[in-house]
């Protein structure tokens, strides 16, 4: 018997899980990750501690499988997905020199601004998308050059995070760093979709040097082999074979079943996050704000995705600060069960999940709750809560829908998957159906196919995770709730176009005095 390792370096924590040939999970952990909040708009990750969190996972996992019965020498190889967002920044000698800037963080706003306002907008065509926001390598470089100088004099290499733990898995230096082309285009900006590499117009016009840019692998080529360190730190046989992996939102989309054109995945995580599978740059979709072109892990499989900063986040949040039960996951189902008592609508309640900012065009935005009385309870919130996140993701859908994608489902993945009355209000509120596939295991399954498929294991990516996701159950809309839902989102969308944003930008300036 061969077992892969599958492992997914996420914003709220690691993941990893134990797979057999046949898809069978032997075992999996998760190891929480440590996020600083420096203050509004300001967050950062300690990449070591990524490091640490990642080898604890994969240790807790294999643990977890050699229990069940495998051997650890059965163990054939291993593959990691991680955040699109955040570099790390190396020196000559492979030092980190910063903390990693996350996706909540908006320090670079100004510069995502500049760009939008002073340069040719290569990225339209190059990368497929208009949208520019804080979160994109470049500006977040641009920001590390222009607020730390002495940093960023030092900067000989930068990288994504999955690489960057799979190198030091591996033990490979600053110079053997890598990327491939799922991360590549997880800049979301300076990188171009017909050469699957990065831009060197763009990066010139950003001011940003090609020499400290990582080399471009295959996300299934072998990149190293674990050393003797880590095989201590992870319990992994010395010598087990890494594989160089793909995004976190490209695995987490594959690991549904998504492999076709008018296919759709709700990773429903701490950043909700919507791709549509498509076959190209579509012109009227890359102009929409908000809407970002990437690659997927399979040869010719493109995507469009909007998100949601604070989609899951909002949720967990409302656990944590609202209801005052930190670390309670068994109180979902309990939210869950009052909000499906209560009619679309929430009887007018309306959440405005922007608790991390809100898109491009209204980077002001932040959370709030319109429409409460004295009547308001905790079952109305809540319900508002998950109709947030639907109405976003209407508006992505409306937007690839327009753009000429003939959608045919949403399949669903993350935290959120197991919540029937949330992927119910999702189909509602965008008319499409909702579906649940036989597997919700997310990237670190795909990240264990990928792995087969690097090694030989398997017949290809996309017929493995064809297979292993057979069956599933299928949410579809009610009609009379969508046609509710059409018309409120309309509403919604005059108040955040007009009213709201005059809201926002007062409620900015309170902020800054």
């Amino acid at each position: 018997m061969t077992v892969t390792i599958g492992v997914d370096v996420g914003t709220q924590g690691s993941k990893a899980a134990a797979y057999t040939g046949d898809g069978v999970q032997v075992g999996r952990a998760y190891t929480p990750h440590t996020i600083t909040y420096l203050g509004p708009g300001r967050s950062e990750m300690d990449p070591e501690h990524l490091v640490d969190a990642a080898c604890s996972a994969i240790a807790a996992a294999l643990d977890d499988a050699v229990a069940a019965g495998i051997n650890r020498r059965e163990v054939a190889g291993i593959a990691l997905s991680g955040i699109l967002v955040g570099q790390v920044l190396l020196d000559a000698d492979g030092t980190v020199l910063h903390p990693i800037i996350t996706s909540l963080d908006t320090r670079a706003q100004e510069h995502a601004a500049a760009a939008g306002r002073d340069l040719e907008p290569l990225w339209l065509t190059e990368s497929g998308t208009s949208t520019l926001d804080a979160y994109a390598a470049p500006f977040q470089l641009q920001w590390i050059r222009d607020n730390r100088p002495e940093i960023w004099s030092r900067v000989v290499r930068t990288v994504s995070v999955a690489p960057y733990v799979s190198a030091r898995l591996a033990g490979l230096t600053q110079e053997e760093m890598y990327t491939d082309p799922t991360h590549a285009s997880g800049w979301m900006v300076g990188w171009d979709h017909e050469s699957r590499t990065f831009s060197p117009r763009q990066l010139a016009a950003f001011g940003l040097p090609t020499g400290i840019l990582p080399r471009m692998v295959a996300s299934d080529d072998i990149i190293g082999h674990v050393t003797a360190e880590f095989a201590a730190r992870t319990g992994l046989p010395a010598g087990t074979p890494v594989i160089a992996g793909a995004g976190d939102v490209m695995q987490s989309t594959l690991a549904t079943g998504m492999i076709n054109v008018g296919q759709a995945t709700d990773s429903a995580g701490t950043t909700s996050i919507l791709t549509v599978g498509v076959d190209g740059v579509l012109p009227e979709v890359a102009a929409m704000p908000g809407m970002l072109f990437s690659l997927g892990t399979l040869p010719g499989q493109a995507i469009y995705w909007g998100y949601i900063r604070a989609g899951g986040l909002s949720l967990r949040w409302f656990r944590d600060q609202v209801a005052r039960r930190e670390q309670d996951d068994s109180i979902y189902a309990t939210f869950d069960a009052l909000a499906a008592g209560v009619t679309p609508g929430s009887d007018g309640v309306l959440f405005l999940p922007y608790l991390a900012g809100g898109n491009p065009d209204s980077p002001h935005a932040s959370g709030t709750w319109l429409g409460m009385d004295s009547g308001t309870d905790t079952a109305r919130l809540w319900r508002s809560a998950l109709e947030a996140v639907a109405y976003e993701y209407a508006t992505t859908l409306d937007v690839v829908q327009r753009g000429g994608v003939d959608l045919t489902e949403v399949l669903v993945t993350g935290g959120g998957a197991a919540s029937t009355v949330w992927n119910q209000i999702k189909a509602d509120v965008t008319g499409v159906p909702w579906n649940r596939p036989h597997r919700v295991d997310g990237p670190p399954l795909a990240n264990a196919a990928l792995a087969n498929q690097a090694l030989g294991l398997s017949a290809g990516l996309a017929a493995q995770l064809t297979e292993w996701n057979s069956g599933g159950t299928a949410v579809l809309p009610d009609a009379d709730a969508h046609h509710y839902y059409r018309q409120a989102a309309a509403e919604r969308t005059r108040l955040l176009t007009g009213p709201m944003q005059e809201v926002f930008a007062s409620v900015r300036h309170l902020r800054d005095l």
